[in-house]
């Protein structure tokens, strides 16, 4: 079958016009938007139609009213019948973009933007064309074009320069956040390498985090994200030292542009923001993965296995340093005042719902009955002890569909209060899947999995461990468990078990607090 090109395209008002073609006679085919479903629970296909007529038999145009789209954050593929009849035809063949029209793509602007929305064409990261749907930012604009294009051109004509430099950027999540391991390295740099190297040293950070004012001692090293210089500085960079990957040290789902393409060929130190184990994630960090990275983190030989076997690369480049958080940790918990900390990690399936569908959700279901349990409350009343509600940034957006009218009950948005000292306060951990619980574990205190949909998860994500025999905790799937097990924990003084302190050494190769130390020796050791 031959493929599908979209060869030229344009975007007038609200119309999208795309010329297709194809070696194979196109007479009849019809093209279709379709949306591309994250969450497994929606099994029908939501499609739209383009209007098509054909120039020649090889030849299609088709145009599509973007107005007609439905609202919402989310990406359509656009598809083609696989055969002259339509609507019936036994299969849809996805568009390519043609080379030239990638081109333009990055060089123009094709956009169409609605009240707190933008749609645009782009390519996936199979060259695929689809459309994506997503809020309108205050970086949508000519301004932020304008930037690009000369930061790029200042960057291609010093580029021999600057590569001279060999200058470090480190961000963590969209350059949010100072608070994990990309900013923990970055002091880290700024307080023990000589005045030299740490001039050649630069962190991330958006003027609106709340981490901001608590940066000013750094201040001649932070550049303020979107500046032009933080632009030129990520083109600029020899190496990207992050906790997440590449595109997060940029905006966040951006339209085709010439910075992000350059971005993705640097070379990156992936920090991780977590020990790997109860979530696979090779498709986006592996080798051949969507965001694949240069070198990474690991914190134990069982850690640096699952990279080089699950991800592909090599054990030298999967060094076994520990997270450079881990040395500022330490174990704050008060027993006159404990706290039990909730955190559950997100679900690829409820990150693009509205309010009204995320409320029928199991997820929403399932914590907002454990916070208001009558029978927990009173139980946690007596002991003096304090619920904290603390929910992935990903589902940042639902928090405010939360509702709690108890004292006892503490729920944080994402930014709030730092997560690094949630987790050192905190008596004890409930959560799911998220790798938060290592911290916790670290510090040799008590952690409930809360894994009522593990099921639906394992087909979704899955884990490396299996976490019905590897967990360092107690594993519950309903809310009478997990209630009995944290009066079980709450009485005991929240007492780790001795069967899970003795896993703890698998786990954790050091539990020192030279994983910065063993970081920076190591990207130095590599002349990077």
């Amino acid at each position: 079958m031959e493929p599908v090109y979209a060869t030229h395209l344009h975007i007038k008002k609200s119309v999208l016009f795309i010329t297709l073609s194809c070696r194979e006679d196109l007479e009849g085919r019809k093209a279709y938007l379709i949306r591309r479903e994250e969450n497994p629970a929606i099994k029908e296909k939501k499609v739209l139609s383009f209007q098509c007529k054909n120039k020649t038999r090889n030849i299609l145009q088709a145009k599509l009213d973007l107005s007609s789209v439905e609202r919402g954050h989310a990406d359509w593929s656009v598809m083609l019948s696989g055969g002259a009849d339509g609507e019936s035809a036994e299969e849809l063949r996805p568009v390519i973009l043609s080379g030239r029209v990638r081109m333009f793509l990055i060089l123009g602007n094709y956009e169409y933007k609605r009240e707190k929305e933008i749609l645009f064409p782009m390519g996936s990261g199979n060259r695929r064309l689809i459309v994506r749907c997503r809020p309108l930012t205050c970086y949508d604009g000519k301004n932020t074009r304008m930037k690009e294009f000369l930061a790029y051109g200042l960057y291609r004509i010093s580029r021999p320069v600057w590569r001279k430099k060999r200058i470090w950027v480190m961000f963590e999540k969209y350059c949010a956040s100072a608070q994990d391991n990309g900013f923990v390295f970055f002091r880290y740099c700024m307080e023990n390498p000589d005045v030299k190297e740490r001039k050649r040293i630069f962190y991330i950070l958006d003027r609106n985090s709340p981490q901001w004012a608590e940066t000013e001692k750094y201040r001649e090293n932070i550049i303020p994200f979107m500046s032009f210089r933080h632009i030129f500085y990520m083109l600029a960079a020899s190496l990207y030292v992050a906790s997440d990957s590449r595109i997060h040290g940029y905006l966040w789902q951006p339209k085709p542009n010439l910075i992000s393409r350059e971005i993705n060929r640097h070379k990156i130190f992936f920090l991780q923001h977590g020990v790997l184990g109860l979530k696979r994630v090779e498709d986006l960090f592996g080798r051949n993965g969507v965001c694949p990275v240069t070198y990474f983190t690991t914190s134990s030989k069982l850690e640096q296995d699952i990279v080089v076997k699950e991800f592909g690369y090599a054990p030298e480049n999967a060094p076994v340093v520990g997270l450079a958080r881990w040395d500022v940790l330490e174990n704050r918990a008060l027993a006159a005042r404990p706290k039990i900390l909730i955190m559950p990690t997100w679900r690829s399936w409820l990150e693009y719902l509205d309010d009204e569908e995320f409320c029928k959700s199991e997820y929403y279901r399932r914590y907002t009955s454990l916070i208001s349990n009558q029978e927990l409350l009173s139980f946690l009343k007596q002991r003096g002890t304090e619920l904290i509600f603390y929910i992935h940034p990903k589902l940042g957006k639902f928090m405010k569909d939360f509702y709690t009218d108890s004292s006892l009950v503490k729920l944080i948005s994402f930014g709030e209060e730092p997560l690094n000292r949630l987790l050192m306060e905190c008596s004890m951990l409930i959560t799911d899947y998220s790798s938060v619980c290592w911290d916790v574990y670290y510090l040799e205190k008590p952690v409930l999995f809360y894994q009522f949909d593990s099921e639906l998860y394992n087909k979704t994500n899955g884990s490396y461990l299996d976490m019905e025999k590897e967990l360092f905790g107690d594993r519950c799937t309903d809310e009478a468990e997990i209630i009995t097990a944290i009066k079980e924990y709450v009485c005991g003084g929240f007492v780790e078990k001795k069967a899970f302190a003795a896993m703890r050494d698998r786990y954790f190769a050091c539990r020192d607090h030279n994983n910065c130390r063993r970081t920076y020796e190591y990207i130095v050791g590599r002349n990077l």
